[in-house]
């Protein structure tokens, strides 16, 4: 509240306001709802020269977590003005102002949103003052109910806000711009739709009396704001699809009850012709044909109606008639025509049937001779075992050969050793010559049965060869062998 001016004057001898209101008058209002399309709910209003977007989103997930209510939803709300909304620019950003504004209409709105029902969750209300005169916190509150109810947030009723101060001693509903800057006092208020007030403040000096019938007249304006909040709603929301569609169906039903009283067509063309002939002979003959034109139009539409309906009902039966000789000759020409298709159809598929057999038997004659053919390119089975036997003989001579190779071996390393053997014989032999005979005659037994025992353990080597081949010893050893043993 500031000086105001001595010059102004804000309120005249006959109780007129500087804007032309009374007292008890608020200020004219428009409200649009669905202005914003990727919010939940949104409202528009204009109030006097305010301007206030409001853009409502949720319920949806509170972050930061810390922030969630486990049994209901938290409710933001952030005030704003626009840094143009004022004639001085302002600062952007929060103030200490709008903070204080956004609590006080948080706790208005707590009372009636049914935030039990969306526990974890929030529902955020964002308001931007686009233009500022004067009782933008109230006009952001009922913009913001709209708002809600847009979105579809559960609530108890519909919140409704409005201001009364003091201007020149007066108490006055609903103050503007200059009321408020020169005025004593400021008193918004906001109440449900029961009367509950849900949000008070106040700015001067009141007295008690002046309180209460500030208080009537907050109530009387808070009426009148809430019947143009409830006809905005009403008017996106309710469908009247009845209505509509009974007032055709009342039209229809009027034109066919008038139809049956107006006169026939041709009784108004011999009535016409009747009269223009009557005016060519003379006035006596143009009263006649009145009274006959008089007792036609009582008397004709007596006897006309029945010739009508008969006419018509015989037209109509001529007309179903010819429609059912009509289908009956549809009916019957499609069953030819199909009978027709069908046998062509079917000649079709069995000359197909038969063209693909024919292939089919073709093809099996084709294979069974080629598969004949190679059997007989194939060799006989004698040629087969001929070539088996070879291969069978190739392999065991070479296993003959590796096993002659593998005697051969341990023959040579044998040979020096039975030659040691033989020398060191003979030098016993020679010692003991002194001996007699008789000793000498069991050594010749002995060795000859130690050949014997060498020949009998080198003849199970030679038959463990495989094969029908036998391994023939060197000669030159058996002479050697029969020498010694002489």
């Amino acid at each position: 509240m500031s000086s105001k001016p001595e010059n102004l004057t804000l309120i005249t001898d006959d109780g007129l306001r500087l804007d032309g209101r009374r007292a008890d008058e608020i200020r004219p209002m428009k409200i649009e709802i669905g202005v914003l399309s990727r919010a939940d709910g949104s409202c528009y209003l204009e109030w006097g020269r305010n301007k206030i977007l409001v853009g409502v989103f949720g319920p949806r997930e509170a972050h930061p977590r810390r922030s969630q209510r486990a049994d209901s939803a938290v409710i933001r709300y952030r005030y704003n003005m626009a840094s143009f909304s004022v004639e001085d620019r302002a600062r952007p950003g929060p103030s200490r102002r709008s903070i204080e504004i956004s609590k006080v209409s948080r706790e208005a709105f707590e009372p009636v949103i049914m935030a039990e029902m969306f526990p974890k969750t929030a529902i955020d209300i964002f308001v931007e003052v686009l233009q500022a005169d004067a009782g933008t916190r109230t006009a952001a509150i009922n913009a913001s109910s709209v708002a809600l109810a847009d979105a579809g947030i559960p609530m108890k009723g519909l919140i409704t806000s409005c201001a009364f101060g003091k201007v020149d001693g007066q108490i006055v509903l609903d103050l503007n711009k200059e009321e408020d800057n020169y005025g004593e006092a400021d008193f918004p208020v906001a109440m449900t739709q029961d009367g509950e007030i849900t949000l008070v403040q106040m700015d001067g000096n009141l007295t008690p009396e002046e309180i209460k019938k500030g208080l009537e007249l907050v109530k009387k304006g808070c009426k009148e704001i809430l019947a143009i909040q409830q006809a905005v709603l009403r008017k996106k929301f309710e469908t009247p699809v009845e209505e509509v569609s009974e007032e055709p169906a009342g039209e229809k039903e009027a034109v066919t009850e008038e139809e049956p009283v107006l006169a026939a067509p041709e009784a108004a063309v011999i009535v016409g012709e009747a009269l223009e002939a009557a005016e060519e002979l003379g006035p006596e003959m143009l009263e006649e044909v009145v009274e006959a034109e008089v007792l036609a139009s009582e008397v004709i539409p007596d006897f006309e109606e029945e010739p009508e309906e008969d006419i018509e009902e015989g037209l109509e039966t001529e007309e179903e008639e010819a429609l059912e000789e009509e289908a009956l000759e549809e009916e019957a020409e499609p069953e030819e025509d199909l009978e027709e298709d069908l046998e062509e159809d079917l000649g079709e598929e069995l000359e197909e049937e038969e063209l693909e057999e024919e292939e089919f038997e073709e093809e099996t004659l084709e294979e069974e001779a080629e598969f004949e053919a190679s059997f007989e390119a194939a060799p006989e089975l004698k040629e087969f075992d001929e070539i088996e036997a070879r291969l069978e003989r190739e392999t065991a001579s070479e296993e003959a050969e590796e096993e002659m190779e593998l005697e051969a071996e341990e023959l040579s390393e044998e040979e020096p050793e039975e030659e040691e053997a033989e020398i060191e014989e003979t030098a016993a032999s020679e010692e003991e010559t002194v001996e007699p005979e008789a000793e000498a005659e069991p050594e010749v037994e002995v060795e000859e049965t130690s050949t014997e025992a060498e020949e009998a353990e080198e003849e199970p080597e030679e038959e463990k060869s495989e094969g029908p081949w036998k391994v023939v010893k060197d000669p030159s050893e058996a002479g050697t062998r029969g020498e010694k043993d002489e």
